[in-house]
């Protein structure tokens, strides 16, 4: 199952191509490049199968290899998946690093260690290279087999989705489109956030290029035209996208409001009270620092009214104190918590 996807229907689309895809991302990612870091232990064990007689530096190429291995997973796991265009970048700098760092110097120690097991050190090179090899035509077909061919429904996943063509790259991200393009022979970059783009069209173009159809992003600064093969696929997946990326604002704004109303009916019943030490006067205010209740006892039996008076604005003093730090640990506590629910998401 694609992550983040509600729909049934683009899940039943995209289940072939995504379990596929999938499939060889774990391949490339995970089990090729932990298959090398177990050519870099058996480097490290060969000369000698006692893991106590092992020099402490042999153990440095294993190291690299492996946390090269945990680096990559946590990538993947945290947000990796959903950016197919960084398959195949970071699976050939995480495995060039298990190269550099693990197998070659592996070898090295394993052939000056090693006695009479030169045919089984350099047999474990080559799958050591092979491996890593493997891996980066893995993570490539991965990426090809997800998107090498567009289709609507992958605008109602959260992928980062690349597509690139002779004249254009386009880049389409959860909330902006950006694009490159040729122009008199020099690239041009551009974007658009999804809150300034007006709709999107397909157009002919006028020219004998193999790109006969491009696609015209209409902006709140311009109308710009991408030369592309895939323009009318593209065209239906971008407006998928940004009506996804409307429902998540709309959702945002209908859960912010709700926060709003529900902080109004808390401040609402907020209240700050003081009173004296003997509690013959006490004051009661609301969030907004008006009294709403004042309550005098038989302990204000023989004081003077200055004192009576000075003591009330005492309570009042004191009880607007009590409500405004109330007021902001509600504040707190609930945007506070809001705060932390977006990040967790």
């Amino acid at each position: 199952m694609i992550p983040m996807i509600d729909s049934p229907q683009v899940a039943i689309a995209l289940a072939a191509r995504w379990h596929r895809a999938r499939t060889l991302v774990l391949l490339s990612m995970a089990g090729l490049p932990a298959l090398t870091g177990l050519v870099c232990l058996t480097f490290a064990l060969l000369p000698r199968l006692d893991v106590s007689a092992m020099p402490w530096w042999s153990a440095i190429p294993v190291l690299a290899a492996f946390l090269s291995v945990i680096a990559l997973v946590v990538w993947l796991r945290r947000d990796g998946l959903t950016d197919p265009a960084s398959w195949f970048p970071a699976t050939v700098l995480m495995t060039g690093s298990q190269l550099v760092l693990g197998v070659v110097p592996g070898f090295g120690i394993a052939v000056r260690s090693a006695t009479g097991t030169a045919v089984v050190v350099k047999a474990l090179l080559a799958v050591g290279v092979l491996s890593a090899g493997s891996a980066w035509s893995l993570s490539r077909r991965a990426h090809r087999a997800l998107l090498a061919k567009p289709v609507p429904e992958l605008g109602a996943t959260p992928l980062r989705l690349v597509f690139r063509g002779r004249l254009s790259r386009i880049a389409i991200g959860t909330d902006r489109v950006d694009w490159t393009i040729r122009v008199s022979g020099s690239w041009l970059d551009a974007g658009v956030s999804f809150r300034n783009l007006r709709d999107v069209s397909v157009t002919t173009k006028s020219s004998s290029s193999d790109d006969a159809l491009a696609l015209v992003l209409h902006t709140s600064s311009g109308r710009w035209t991408v030369p592309t093969q895939d323009a009318a696929v593209l065209c239906e997946l971008l407006r998928l996208r940004k009506t996804s990326w409307e429902q998540r604002v709309e959702t945002a704004i209908e859960r912010e409001r709700e926060l709003y109303h529900e902080m109004l009916h808390l401040l609402a019943t907020a209240r700050g009270t003081a009173s004296t030490a003997d509690e013959s006067v006490s004051v009661t205010v609301d969030a907004d620092g008006v009294a709403t209740g004042i309550e005098l006892t038989d302990g204000i039996r023989g004081k003077n009214p200055q004192r009576i008076s000075a003591e009330l604005m005492e309570c009042f003093s004191r009880a607007r104190r009590v409500a405004r730090n109330e007021v902001q640990d509600l504040m707190v506590q609930r945007y506070a918590g809001s705060a932390s629910e977006k990040l967790a998401a």
